[in-house]
């Protein structure tokens, strides 16, 4: 019992809570592409590696710019956008903290 609740914990957990919040993330720039383009070119690369941003199959976002517009207090006036980033700051922090969690528990053990 004790490896299939460790299965669970330390393998399918960590991985249910990364790709949640990829979705959200990736979800997050649909709705800047579409309600906020200026915020959305803000964050985005125009051309990476020669690909353009329109056609790309990915978004071309700049992690650095993600991550100081999901930690900036200041709001572009949308629900949906502070709903996202509250989830997506929420999911960050479980992931990291099960990753503590992880690195602990193999240190100790």
């Amino acid at each position: 019992m004790g490896s299939f609740f460790s299965f669970i914990f330390f393998l399918l957990l960590p991985l249910a809570i990364g790709i949640l919040t990829i979705y959200l993330s990736i979800e997050l720039f649909e709705h800047l592409k579409k309600y906020h383009p200026a915020t959305y070119q803000q964050m985005s690369f125009r051309r990476l590696f020669g690909m353009s941003s329109e056609n790309a199959l990915f978004h071309l976002i700049k992690p650095q710019e993600f991550f100081r517009f999901l930690l900036a207090p200041a709001d572009l006036q949308d629900h949906t956008v502070k709903m996202f980033k509250q989830r997506i700051k929420i999911g960050l922090l479980t992931f990291v903290g099960l990753i503590v969690i992880i690195m602990v528990r193999t240190l100790l053990f």
